[in-house]
């Protein structure tokens, strides 16, 4: 292989091939089979004002940061990922569900390329496409990289920031070294508005990597930075990482400036708000068993939770994880210690800290982890696999091969398979209702997809009646996501309201309930009066049914008023003075219900 990686334009031939093979994975049924919750209908809502109405309405703060508790509204990450999705809808001038997913798919292929980038700088080229192989197609990569979710772009933006500040620490020329200092400040910058983790947890990797490679422990070195000539450059770094900082951060801060520091408030809360009741000896235990099970599900797609990974289908992939991240550590501190070059002793001390910081932060919230927290860590159990191919190659350069090439094989195949097995059972439930097990996002696991959703926005308007309301039941995480689809319409005609016993003389019934349960049983211990089943649709997961209740007053004095409450966010137009008419969101939906936590 290393023969063939010397022929000009090798390398570049096998990345677009590996690129092109991941991306396949990734676009295959993207629509369709997209994930289209509440949180992603609620976020589409919102870019949606802004593409039909101009820059002006974008929102000055971002998603809801999930699993804090505040006294006052909410606390809200950054706004970058809501105008990563407005250029996405600007560009494709359309404001479809799947659109809002694109983001997430390209920072998915950038994260590849990059890494490749970023292995070079420890490992020989071989290594580096394996590392960068063995990542574009891991299951659990794929899949978070399907949909549109403000977490999802991490795995791009951790890469840019660690990648940003190797480079900016081994240069040496000074415009040079102000460029991957602005690389590294603008992946740390937008990849902390994406997650109340990231923020942290890249925030302390780097300003540990800053304190190795200074060798604050040595006295001398301290004594170096006091020279003048030091002093300049600190300033002129310190200048151009505010200046950068400050400028991606701007919404947040003129947003806190005029709230009067609301959002920072909300942020020192959470900080100080209590983790989970349970004793050191149990977080300890329960953080160890998580990230090996997580660092499982990365590298070989199996150790999750319930079929098919409970017993002994988890035994050998476990087995092989440990193995491999145990002797990548193992061998990472080997080399560290025999390590000259600074560039390359700084790569081994990251995989370090990337493990280590990331571990002390997962401690308090050990019994509240999900796939979402190691998507910052997506890139570390391949990491530690070139570390120890490397170490093959090194020890055996002439038959380093064969035991490289077979875990490399066991690793993509795995994937490959849970993959292929995941696409199975999705495929499977836009036809009927199948058991969900590898849609691993939620803890409640429907399988229900985009085009699901779609047929039953489709039968209900289809099966409409012109001058009456369209009321539909379905359980309130699909509440937001089919209003958004119906609004897709832009019929000014066709009213829909989610399901009210109301007397309107003018009402037509709908509901969405699990294909694998007996709707009219169902709707009627549900609101306790006789229901009548006119048509239906089976639409796989999920069935739609036109309903009626026979025993329904009505009146023809009826009057509907529906009500509204005015967003708390500010937007741009807030900031400049522009009237324009203010977003009004559905009363049962201004709460922010954050149903990934």
């Amino acid at each position: 292989m290393k023969n063939l990686l010397t022929k000009k334009y090798a390398v570049t031939i096998i990345m677009l091939a590996i690129v092109i093979g991941a991306f396949a994975f990734r676009f295959y049924n993207f629509s369709d089979w997209l994930y289209f919750k509440m949180d992603q209908s609620r976020d589409a809502q919102l870019v949606s004002h802004a593409i039909n109405e101009g820059p002006m309405m974008l929102p000055l703060l971002g998603p809801r940061a999930g699993a804090t508790e505040v006294d006052s509204g909410f606390l809200r990450l950054g706004p970058a990922y809501y105008y990563f999705q407005y250029i996405a809808g600007a560009i494709s001038n359309s404001t479809a569900p799947q659109v809002f997913a694109y983001p997430d798919l390209f920072f998915s292929i950038l994260a590849i390329v990059l890494l490749y980038f970023l292995a070079r700088i420890y490992f020989s080229k071989n290594i580096s496409l394996l590392t960068m192989a063995m990542y574009a197609f891991s299951f659990i990569v794929i899949q978070y990289s399907r949909f549109a979710w403000n977490p999802n772009p991490l795995q791009f933006f951790a890469l840019l920031t660690f990648f940003g500040l190797l480079k900016f620490l081994s240069e040496q020329k000074l415009k040079r070294k102000i460029g991957w200092l602005i690389i590294w400040v603008l992946g740390l910058s937008i990849g902390s508005q994406l997650h109340f983790f990231g923020f942290f947890v890249l925030t302390a990797i780097s300003g540990c990597l800053i304190l190795f490679h200074s060798q604050f422990w040595k006295l001398q070195k301290i004594k170096d930075i006091f020279q003048k000539n030091i002093l300049q450059k600190i300033a002129i770094y310190s200048l151009v990482f505010i200046s950068v900082f400050a400028l991606i951060y701007s919404p947040v801060i003129i947003s806190d400036v005029m709230r009067k520091g609301e959002n920072a408030g909300n942020f020192i809360q959470a900080l100080s708000s209590k983790a989970k009741d349970k004793s050191f000896a149990e977080k300890i235990s329960k953080n160890f068993s998580e990230n090996t099970k997580y660092y499982c599900l990365i590298t070989t797609s199996f150790c999750g939770e319930g079929e098919p990974f409970d017993g002994t289908n988890n035994d050998l992939p476990s087995i092989l994880t440990i193995i491999l991240i145990s002797s990548g550590i193992i061998l990472s501190a080997r080399a560290l210690r025999r390590e000259k070059d600074s560039s390359r002793r700084n790569f081994l001390a990251l995989l370090f800290l990337w493990i280590g910081v990331f571990f002390i932060f997962t401690f308090p919230v050990s019994f509240q982890l999900r796939p979402r927290f190691f998507i910052l860590v997506f890139a570390v159990p391949f990491l530690l696999s070139g570390v120890v191919f490397n170490f093959f190659q090194e020890r055996w350069p002439k038959k380093s091969a064969y035991p490289i090439s077979a875990v490399a094989i066991i690793i993509f195949s795995l994937n490959v398979y849970g993959t292929l097995a995941w696409f199975s059972e999705m495929k499977q439930s836009q036809i009927k209702d199948v058991e969900i097990n590898r849609t691993l996002i939620l803890k409640t696991k429907d399988g229900v997809t985009l085009s699901e959703l779609q047929k039953v926005a489709d039968f209900i308007y289809t099966k409409r009646k012109t001058g009456d309301t369209s009321y539909f039941y379905t359980k309130p995480e699909h509440i937001n996501p089919i209003k958004y689809i119906l609004a897709q319409k832009n019929d000014p005609n066709f009213v829909y309201e989610t399901l009210s016993l109301n007397d309107n003389p003018n009402a037509q019934y709908f509901a969405t309930i699990p294909s694998d349960t007996e709707p009219k049983k169902a709707l009627e211990k549900k609101y306790g009066v006789p229901v009548e089943i006119l048509s239906s649709q089976d639409c796989g997961q999920i069935s739609v049914y036109e309903i009626n209740f026979p025993e329904r007053n009505i009146s023809k004095n009826f009057r509907f008023n529906k009500k509204y409450s005015k967003t708390d966010r500010l937007f741009w137009k807030d900031v400049f003075g522009i009237k324009k008419q203010t977003i009004e969101e559905d009363e049962e939906l201004t709460s922010d219900i954050n149903m990934n936590e």
